[in-house]
């Protein structure tokens, strides 16, 4: 609704909602991108390539803004999977609590984490016994071709 008509076509809106997977902050982070890009280039139309760099933009910057909301406490526990990755939730606390003063539980770090996928900061593979966490990589394929 708040684009001009024919500026971008259902098969790129089907093509972003695939992107996106059901994140709407994704989906629409992909579309304003997008329609930014065209305006700033003074394109009438939404193009495919507009489309494919704005995918790649909104990921960035809600992952970033993801990144940002982190406490400080947080921020240490991500750091570590990023550092040490693939890694599970014992050594990480134990990783935690030799980095910080005054470090949190166990449980508190387990939900860190649990958090921290939820956010698309994180993947986790296995089951609760078993679970380890790594940062989520950008080498995945774009998701727009």
């Amino acid at each position: 609704m708040g684009l001009d008509e024919d500026v971008i076509t259902d098969d790129q809106l089907y093509r972003i909602a695939d992107a996106a997977a059901g994140d709407a902050r994704l989906a629409i982070g992909i579309l304003r991108t997008a329609a930014g890009k065209a305006d700033r280039e003074n394109h009438e139309r939404i193009t495919d390539d507009i489309l494919l760099d704005a995918a790649e933009d909104a990921r960035t910057q809600i992952k970033q803004k993801s990144l940002d909301s982190l406490t400080p406490h947080q921020r240490v526990v991500y750091d570590i999977v990023r550092e040490h990755g693939p890694v599970g939730p014992s050594e990480i606390h134990e990783r935690y609590t030799e980095k910080v003063d005054d470090p949190r539980t166990k449980r508190t770090v387990r939900t860190y984490l649990s958090k921290m996928v939820q956010y698309n900061l994180l993947d986790a593979e296995g089951t609760s016994r078993d679970r380890e966490y790594s940062p989520v990589g950008s080498e995945a394929a774009s998701p727009m071709q």
